[in-house]
């Protein structure tokens, strides 16, 4: 059963269920995303998770933590579009199987690392060594090339949008962000974000509403924001593309395209279908014309991120196939605009769909996720995703793909590599 308690200053979601032992709260603080705000939430996270006013010292926090029949707490810093979200978490055993008032305990614990941070003369403590985690994060960036190429794929689609922000943070913000600078931004972040709380478990909301009316302490007005989802106002005619050398063997090439005007069912549900046939395993189409047809690639897919209105495709090739494999790409999103495909490859989709989702009500971070996307991107929630899917024609496949356009190649070239 869900219910929704708002206040001016935030909203409490609660998801009551009796099928976990534990309870999941997840606070999260969103902000209209700038550049900056990337590498301030990724630091401020590292510090706050280090220690307490009371607890402060790492061990210290670490012990009241096992003391808590070992507390997970966690913090995330993750883009949305337009935004950025900035979540504190924590998951404890509901006091069924621990002790009496340790619900009231436990949640008053995270709101100590929240409001109760380990700050003297407006600095905090582990400062220092959190700005050398995070610098250290940064310069890991490109140690993952799959996760390198596709991030430098984001950078030229999205120009001048939050698209092409990387989720870790900038040397350049960070070398400026002082003690004090990080303090205040914390300041400003607890008094003008906007928040939503999220609870799930075995619990009774009127006990959950008075420890959070008690104890939470925000009470700004705060005003609804705007949606999450990033539109694009232009859609280029000639695709751009961007080839960048590096000493690796594989060749990774992604292909970008713009989604334009799309329905709330063809973002839920066709966009999904159609990646699937496209290149969403080993009998999608790509896998099956580039792969095993042509010997031209090690891994292909094809994924979306509808936030962002993007569809992008991935492969790792030789430098010496790429040319054919763009080819041979672009023949196949010709033939799904004109419906060359079979009927058993979108039953496929709906299935695998379905099959997805039945998984999703076994665990607690799912459930939450699940309403976390109905609030912010008001997606539907599982009985009504799983009749909708249903639904998918093929019309609505080729109709979907008069919307999808072809704007950017990024190529991280390595070394020529002719195994297969």
């Amino acid at each position: 059963m869900y219910n929704n308690y708002s206040t001016k200053a935030y909203n409490l979601h609660i998801i009551n269920t009796d099928k976990f032992k534990t309870i999941t709260i997840k606070i999260n603080f969103k902000k209209l995303l700038k550049k900056e705000d990337v590498t301030y939430r990724n630091l401020l996270g590292k510090v706050l998770l280090n220690s307490t006013k009371e607890y402060s010292t790492k061990q210290e926090l670490d012990k009241q933590i096992e003391e808590l029949y070992g507390l997970g707490l966690g913090y995330s810093s993750s883009l949305s579009g337009n935004y950025i979200i900035s979540s504190f978490n924590c998951n404890f055993l509901n006091e069924k199987y621990t002790e009496k008032d340790m619900i009231k305990k436990s949640i008053e614990f995270l709101f100590s690392v929240i409001f109760n941070p380990n700050v003297e003369d407006n600095k905090f403590k582990y400062f220092d060594l959190s700005k050398r985690l995070v610098n250290d994060e940064i310069e890991s960036l490109k140690d993952n090339t799959k996760r390198y190429s596709l991030q430098r794929l984001f950078e030229i689609l999205g120009k001048n949008t939050t698209l092409e922000y990387n989720s870790v943070g900038y040397k350049e913000d960070l070398e400026k962000i002082t003690n004090e600078d990080l303090y205040d931004y914390y300041k400003k972040m607890l008094k003008s974000d906007l928040i939503d709380i999220f609870v799930i478990g075995n619990v009774k909301d009127q006990e959950i509403v008075e420890i959070f009316n008690n104890k939470f302490n925000i009470n700004t007005v705060k005003k609804p924001g705007i949606a999450h989802f990033l539109e694009h106002s232009k859609i280029n005619k000639k695709v751009n593309k961007v080839i960048e050398v590096m000493p690796i063997e594989q060749t990774n090439l992604n292909i970008g395209f713009k989604l334009k005007d799309l329905t709330d069912f063809e973002r839920q549900y066709v966009l999904y279908a159609y990646c699937f046939i496209l290149g969403g395993g080993p009998n999608s189409k790509l896998f099956r014309t580039v792969r095993e047809k042509n010997s031209l690639c090690y891994t292909i897919s094809a994924t979306h991120k509808a936030i962002y209105n993007i569809l992008y495709i991935s492969v790792g090739t030789n430098k010496s196939d790429v040319k054919k494999c763009i080819s041979l790409i672009k023949k196949e999103i010709n033939k799904m605009a004109k419906g060359d495909f079979e009927d058993n490859d979108l039953e496929a989709a709906k299935i695998t769909y379905i099959n997805s989702l039945k998984d999703i009500e076994d665990y607690q971070g799912s459930i939450l996720r699940m309403y976390e996307s109905n609030i912010y991107f008001n997606y539907d929630l599982v009985d009504e995703r799983c009749e909708k899917i249903k639904n998918v024609t093929k019309d609505d496949i080729i109709n979907l793909s008069k919307k999808i356009f072809m704007d950017s190649i990024f190529i991280l070239e390595g070394e020529s590599n002719e195994e297969n």
